[in-house]
């Protein structure tokens, strides 16, 4: 009679502690699990005047809220056939925050050589002069370009831009 006593005495006082437990595991629970803005695979290819880009890095920022800022952004850079690939920045993951996007494109030849004159081998090109960096139109990375990040992602996040008259 005496161990069936001390097991229900042991019993009841580990039922007061599981119920002393419970509102701070709903506290926990209510609190500690923000895992953060919804984040989507994006992909897509980047067009100049119907040819794909290569090289170009692509950056994106979301927008909305009072302050305007709701995240981080993501970037990306242009493979050989324009394809890009977005990955967040912090923390490094794929994808891009789900919702409306400003996004700049920026060709590598135009990050590594805006403003200055440099060298090419093209035989339009008088001997002793050096052709200056194709202009780039600032709609572009002025952040006048938008994306929507669906909450699925997409594979289809393209960019048709046009630079010759």
């Amino acid at each position: 009679m005496r161990y069936i006593c001390r097991i229900l005495k042991a019993l009841f006082l580990c039922q007061r502690r599981a119920a002393r437990a419970v509102p701070l595991v709903l506290l926990w629970a209510a609190s500690g699990c923000d895992s953060g803005p919804q984040v989507a695979p994006v992909s897509g290819v980047v067009f100049v005047d119907g040819e794909p880009l290569a090289g170009a890095a692509i950056n994106t920022q979301p927008f909305g809220g009072a302050n305007d800022k709701s995240g981080v952004g993501s970037f990306g850079k242009t493979n050989s056939e324009g394809r890009y690939t977005l990955e967040l920045v912090d923390p490094p993951m794929a994808g891009a925050i789900v919702g409306e996007h400003r996004v700049t494109i920026t060709p590598e030849f135009y990050s590594q050589n805006a403003g200055r004159d440099y060298d090419v081998d093209d035989e339009d090109v008088p001997v002793g002069e050096t052709p200056r960096a194709p202009p780039w139109p600032i709609q572009y990375v002025d952040g006048s370009l938008k994306l929507t990040v669906p909450p699925n992602g997409t594979e289809e996040a393209d960019f048709n831009l046009l630079v010759k008259p």
